[in-house]
């Protein structure tokens, strides 16, 4: 069985390792497949992904600057290489 106290605030701040990993395991692979995760390449790939879906932005949440700062690296490196002359310019 698995519960969390509901006053202990949000539970991906109390929750164990183990309750995180169950809790992942809940969730059909569907609603994770845009989501940006794995190396600083792949979700700059993700997030272009997005951008050349239509998206105006995209917002990156869940993770430290310290955790995010590849990841934006990565990005820029994609948009100086790609040539791409239109569209959102951001992360500068």
């Amino acid at each position: 069985e698995f519960a969390l106290d509901q006053d202990l605030g949000v539970v991906d701040q109390v929750a164990t390792v183990a309750q995180l990993e169950h809790i992942a395991g809940l969730l059909p692979e569907e609603w994770l497949a845009a989501a940006a995760q794995g190396s600083p390449v792949r979700c700059a790939e993700a997030i272009q992904g997005q951008l050349d879906l239509g998206a105006d932005g995209v917002i990156l949440h869940g993770s430290t600057p310290s955790e995010l700062a590849p990841i934006v690296e990565a990005y820029r490196r994609r948009r100086r290489t790609s040539g791409v002359t239109n569209g959102p310019d951001r992360p500068r």
